[in-house]
C-alpha cells in the first residue's frame, strides 16, 4: 500500500510541475546522481583552494 501511495505520489507531483511550467517531462538519467556526486566534490575543492588548501582530487575511489 505504501508503495502505490508512494508512485501516486510522484505521478501527481510530476504532472503538476509539467502544468504549473508548460514543458514536457524528460528523465534526469541513469547516472544523474553520481554526476550530482562528482560536481559537489569538484565544488568542495575549488571552495578549499579559494581558502588556501591545496587539494589533489583522487582519481579513484576505494570503497
Amino acid at each position: 500500500m505504501k508503495g502505490r501511495i508512494a508512485s501516486a505520489h510522484l505521478l501527481l507531483t510530476i504532472a503538476y510541475n509539467i502544468l504549473k511550467t508548460g514543458e514536457p517531462y524528460h528523465e534526469l538519467g541513469s547516472n544523474y546522481l553520481e554526476e550530482k556526486q562528482n560536481n559537489k566534490e569538484l565544488k568542495m575543492i575549488e571552495y578549499l583552494k579559494k581558502k588556501g588548501y591545496t587539494i589533489d582530487p583522487a582519481e579513484q575511489q576505494t570503497a
